[in-house]
């Protein structure tokens, strides 16, 4: 019911939005045809806190903090603060991740994440209900185990992965030839650590290489998909984490999203919301703002975006269309200061498609840290 109840609440709320948000001096929606201009005319300016938009502050209560028990055990504190532990947040969401009222059979993701080595901290759960989905109680630092039913919409859960240093093994021998003797050292490597997620019954397991530009939709053929996302980081490394939120169209046809921004550790920092389309040289671009929970500018977005290859993108499949988005983040002077790269499927209404993706900022002194570090490159897979 809580499902039903959220999307309840986030019509009201579109309904709310499209009647007479405009009149308030604080609304943000984008200029009308704007996508030639700069930025999409977004301006390097404060905003009331989401924009002002009910549907953005309605989607934030689907996602939930965890006060995870295992970080008042002693030695998992140490890992926390060991820098020679290295640092990952893993994301993922289950479901319809547009949400679908006509779904009436439920889908069980009862399911978990095992690490080989190091140790597991919960960070967020995602539209879990109280009376059905449940994260069962920490037995392991290296397991985390949940409960979850979909129907209508979607589950997930976000957690950091604490990873121990890995050194190799050697092994000593000694090779006797007559009167000689050779000291022979065989090198044995460590055992690669790999994330294994396990929901209903689907498995995947993930290397370390995979999680440090994760990025990726699996779609299944009963209308399901799990989104996955994760981040690496890096001691004293630049900021980095997620974003996710609803791409589709307006009453009018253009264009629009809307969405969270989360930091590396799963917490709601932000805000963001754009437009999409083709500007006056046919081009697919997309342009959008940035601000923080107290609705404090800090970036302009601008990027490309493109649907799958192979499939149709007639004006009818555009507007159901799932395909990928790549741009740049920049402060207020147009200097360009990070980057973001995500998939999305659009839908008919603003509301209705989604999109989920990474953001990355760019720091001169990071050590020699590469400048897109872990972002990967997109393509048309989802």
């Amino acid at each position: 019911m809580a499902k039903r109840f959220l999307f309840i609440l986030l019509v009201l709320a579109l309904m709310i939005w499209a009647a007479g948000c405009s009149d308030d001096p604080t609304s943000t929606a984008a200029p009308e045809n704007s996508l030639s201009d700069d930025f999409g005319g977004y301006t390097a300016t404060n905003e009331a806190p989401g924009f002002g938009d009910p549907i953005l502050l309605a989607a934030v209560e689907g996602e939930a903090e965890v006060e995870d028990p295992l970080l008042a055990v002693p030695s998992v504190a140490a890992m926390v603060n060991d820098v020679q532990y290295g640092l990952f947040h893993f994301r993922a969401v289950w479901g319809r991740l547009e949400y679908d009222s006509t779904v009436t059979t439920e889908t069980d993701w009862t399911g978990s994440l095992t690490v080989n080595a190091g140790a597991l901290i919960v960070r967020r759960l995602i539209r879990f209900e109280p009376e059905q989905d449940a994260l069962l109680p920490r037995t392991d630092r290296k397991l985390v185990e949940w409960q979850s039913v979909t129907t209508v919409h979607n589950d997930g859960i976000a957690v950091d992965l604490l990873v121990p240093p890995r050194f190799p093994e050697y092994d000593t021998s000694w090779v006797v030839d007559g009167t000689d003797s050779t000291m022979v050292i065989d090198t044995i490597p460590p055992e690669p650590v790999t994330l294994t997620f396990e929901a209903g019954s689907y498995s995947r397991t993930f290397t370390l290489n995979e999680l440090a530009q994760l990025s990726e939709v699996v779609t299944f053929d009963d209308g399901n998909a799990i989104a996955f996302h994760a981040v690496q980081f890096y001691r004293h490394a630049c900021p980095r984490g997620v974003l996710a939120g609803f791409w589709g169209y307006d009453d009018e046809g253009a264009g629009i999203f809307k969405g969270i921004w989360f930091s590396g550790f799963g917490r709601v920092t932000g805000f963001v919301e754009g437009n999409f389309g083709k500007d006056d040289q046919d081009r697919n671009v997309f342009y959008g703002k940035w601000i923080d929970a107290s609705g404090q500018f800090e970036g302009l977005l601008r990027g490309t975006w493109g649907h799958r290859v192979g499939v149709t993108v007639s004006e009818v499949a555009q507007h159901r269309g799932a395909g990928w988005y790549a741009g740049d983040i920049f402060d207020a002077s147009g200097n360009e200061i990070g980057a973001l790269r995500g998939h999305f499927k659009s839908s008919p209404f603003a509301p209705g498609g989604w999109f989920q993706g990474r953001w990355k900022l760019t720091c001169p002194d990071a050590g020699g840290e590469p400048r897109h570090n872990g972002m990967g490159m997109m393509n048309d897979g989802i």
